[in-house]
């Protein structure tokens, strides 16, 4: 497909094609937005088409033209476009400008950065293809879809869906759908391939795989409609709009050029000027990407990037704001780093904690304060970017909770001095990040790293108060978790390797025992059986006095953090009830997410109970019924909202 040339309008030397192709433009505008597309995995797979049995009708790019004349043209223009040597248009186009500037998608206004990391996402479960900037992928996906329609890039997630697929095509073509798990657009195009899927889909326990290739499908097809790069005329709240509908407001001269759209009326509020500069940039972006002129190209970015921000200064998002957006997309939101401080702090505080190396809690304390101020950090660029508090979807909430949760345990820290505070609170913000950053990847679904706004009747006060009230008592269940843990490995530990065993065999202990006796402080015997203990050496006795205040140090911050836990969840179950009475109607409805929050917290009445009435085993129980506890917040928390169906789900 040719592109309309600017030079006609502009004064500039005609280029390939001259002004009698016109009409093709809006051709193919309308055949791009109807271009039949799907889901997608990385690498992408350029291998030759898959071959179909021989009773399969064929698809795609071979199939019989329906309109023979128009289908030859087309056939030849795609086969064209197909066969490109990318190479230097690939080393040569700069996108920088273009990454700046701003798209209104659905009712969001982000970068196009993020609008093509999160278009990609959505296609193939990943940000980029084979290392490519995801602009380049969207841009070249919206512009040269004939490209990408024989490769091998879609991503199918489920098992069952590969090999049921797999039984349409050969032997061959199946085992590399069930290894790979990609299939192409031309594939999924075909009838049959649809009838399946839909049945498939029919089907409950994998209706979620199949919305996603449909989503993808959708995502890809309408890649370049989605383009609305072009802020309102006037005021700040405003329709975006596309570069090409500006070309009504070009006058007579596109009038006379283009007979279809000598009718139709220019946008209102747009000038003469700001149309041809903002529609001839977007024109000379098109026709350089398909022609792969990246001379062309560059040209049409430079004028986009000139012309669009000045359009509409009070609609258009400042370039901070922007320039900070993609950093935040490019710092992965602030999880990898923040994976790493925590991960730092959380391994320093667990060998001053033992006792193996007491020193290490001073520079351990260090690097949990940095973690916490640059999780804070992050925390609050998110909040000025989103304009709101993020707490909003999964994502949020999970660094929400741990950010919290982490500042309460870095006040414990610096007023008991036990390490333990540091340890388990690290460990929740260490998780945390690590979730945020993986899950995406390992699911192929999106938790809501993406910014968006709130929807009408839950964006009220009492949202943050009962949300914040809740993920703060996640926080705290999390850090009982990991105390728990460390009590229930660490007094296994000292049951298998018992203080008089150790000192039975004196010859053995540095190697043997040694590391065990310092978990509680203590140190390696020496030949005279402990006669030179007052000379730094610990004896028997009192390596096992130590064990036992390690271990009822443990047991004490475990039962401080788990009565914060009690406490605060169970007010925000009570702030809840007042907010779903203020939005539903109705304090209590049995929703699968309030539900399983009561049995919630239930499991700690349970624990604070056990605390009075079986004083013998109390710290055995504490520990486990931690352990249980966090199972059942994290089935309220991550199973009920993304596996059952409810008012809390993203089911």
């Amino acid at each position: 497909m040719r592109y309309l040339s600017s030079s006609r309008l502009t004064g500039r030397p005609m280029r390939r094609p001259t002004w009698m192709l016109l009409p093709l433009l809006l051709i193919g505008l309308a055949w791009t937005y109807h271009t039949p597309v799907v889901r997608a995995v990385v690498p992408v797979d350029e291998a030759a088409p898959h071959s179909l049995p021989a009773n399969h009708p064929p698809i795609g790019l071979n199939s019989p033209p329906v309109n023979p004349m128009v289908s030859a043209s087309r056939m030849a223009e795609t086969n064209e476009i197909i066969h490109q040597n990318r190479t230097a248009f690939k080393r040569g186009i700069h996108l920088t400008a273009l990454e700046m500037l701003t798209v209104q998608s659905g009712s969001e206004l982000k970068t196009l950065d993020t609008w093509a990391r999160e278009s990609i996402h959505a296609i193939c479960g990943y940000s980029s293809i084979n290392g490519e900037k995801p602009l380049y992928t969207a841009l070249d996906m919206a512009f040269r879809p004939q490209a990408w329609d024989s490769r091998n890039f879609i991503y199918i997630m489920a098992i069952p869906i590969r090999e049921r697929l797999g039984k349409l095509v050969t032997a061959k073509e199946a085992k590399r759908i069930l290894e790979q798990g990609t299939v192409s657009p031309e594939f999924l195009a075909n009838p049959e391939v649809r009838k399946l899927l839909i049945k498939i889909g029919s089907q409950s326990v994998l209706s979620s795989s199949v919305n996603q290739i449909s989503t993808a499908m959708e995502t890809f097809q309408t890649l370049r409609q989605h383009l609305k790069i072009v802020p309102p005329a006037t005021g700040a709240n405003g329709m975006w709009v596309q570069p090409l509908a500006l070309l009504p407001n070009l006058g007579k001269m596109i009038g006379s050029m283009v007979p279809a759209l000598k009718n139709t009326k220019p946008l209102p509020g747009y000038s003469t000027a700001t149309a041809k500069a903002v529609a001839l940039g977007y024109v000379d972006l098109g026709y350089g990407w398909t022609s792969n002129n990246v001379s062309e190209a560059n040209s049409g970015i430079q004028e986009l990037a000139a012309a669009l921000p000045s359009v509409n200064t009070a609609a258009y998002p400042e370039y901070a704001k922007r320039f900070v957006e993609i950093w935040y997309n490019r710092m992965f939101n602030g999880t990898l780093i923040g994976v790493f401080f925590y991960f730092i702090s959380l391994t320093l505080f667990l060998i001053a904690a033992t006792g193996a190396y007491p020193a290490a809690r001073k520079p351990a304390i260090i690097f949990f304060t940095l973690a916490v101020l640059i999780h804070a950090a992050f925390m609050g660029i998110r909040w000025w970017l989103a304009g709101r508090i993020p707490i909003q979807n999964e994502f949020e909430s999970v660094l929400g909770s741990a950010f919290i949760g982490c500042v309460v345990g870095l006040i414990l820290e610096y007023w008991k001095r036990t390490s333990l505070f540091g340890l388990a609170f690290s460990f929740v913000g260490f998780l945390a990040m690590t979730a945020c950053f993986v899950v995406p990847f390992v699911l192929g679904k999106s938790i809501g790293a993406n910014i968006s706004h709130v929807d009408g009747v839950l964006n009220t006060y009492w949202l943050y108060i009962h949300v914040n009230v809740v993920i703060s008592s996640y926080a705290l269940i999390g850090a009982s978790f990991c105390l728990g843990l460390v009590y229930l490995f660490t007094k296994l530990h000292y049951q298998t390797h018992p203080v008089e065993a150790t000192a039975a065999a004196p010859a053995t202990l540095a190697t043997a025992g040694g590391p065990v006796l310092a978990m509680a402080g203590g140190g390696t015997l020496p030949p005279d059986g402990g006669e030179s203990a007052g000379k730094g050496v610990r004896s028997p006795a009192k390596i096992a006095e130590d064990r036992l205040t390690f271990l009822t140090r443990l047991d004490q911050a475990n039962i401080i953090v788990l009565q914060m836990a009690f406490w605060f969840l169970g007010t925000g179950i009570i702030f809840g009830a007042v907010w779903a009475d203020y939005s539903w109607g109705r304090p209590w409805g049995w929703d699968p997410k309030e539900t399983f929050a009561l049995v919630t917290w239930l499991v700690y009445l349970i624990i604070v109970h056990l605390r009075f009435v079986s004083p013998k085993y109390r710290s055995d129980w504490t520990a486990w019924l931690s352990i249980v506890g966090f199972a059942v917040m994290m089935f309220n928390w991550i199973g009920v909202n993304f596996f059952l169906v409810g008012l809390h789900s993203y089911a």
